[in-house]
């Protein structure tokens, strides 16, 4: 990893090796496009190859590739919806969807935090309605 450089994966695309890129770090792995991205500019390969690197290149070094990988009928497919290009550090994500089922929405997310916000403020208001009426010098239980 401390010797990698940005156009290992690039090199090894462009003598036939099957790279992937992942990681045992939950932070890196959350963002493996922007690693994907690196292959682009790095390296000059074309975004769709790239992406290849954090989708069905890795299920195909694990024999996978039949079930996951790509976004085909009849295959398992976790997958992400972007608001723009996936290799953009400016990209946001706005639904991921694991086994069918969707698992986070930026809009149904931004909702809940506001009406969390709301019930929040409240809570402070009722707390400070009910210390405003309590007599001075007299301790809260």
């Amino acid at each position: 990893m401390y010797d990698a450089i940005p156009y290992n994966g690039a090199l090894m695309d462009k003598v036939g090796v099957v790279v992937s890129f992942n990681s045992d770090s939950g932070e890196l792995a959350r963002r493996l496009n922007t690693e994907a991205a690196k292959a682009v500019k790095y390296g000059g390969l074309a975004p769709e190859e790239a992406l290849k690197f954090v989708t069905i290149n890795p299920a195909k070094q694990l024999h996978i590739d039949r079930w996951v990988g790509s976004l085909e009928p009849g295959k398992d497919a976790d997958f992400v919806i972007w608001n723009g290009d996936p290799l953009s550090i400016y990209t946001r994500c706005e639904q991921t969807w694991i086994d069918g089922r969707k698992y986070f929405d930026r809009r149904e997310d931004e909702q809940m935090r506001r009406a969390i916000a709301k019930e929040r403020a409240r809570l402070v208001q009722k707390y400070l309605a009910a210390a405003a009426k309590r007599k001075p010098g007299r301790k809260s239980k």
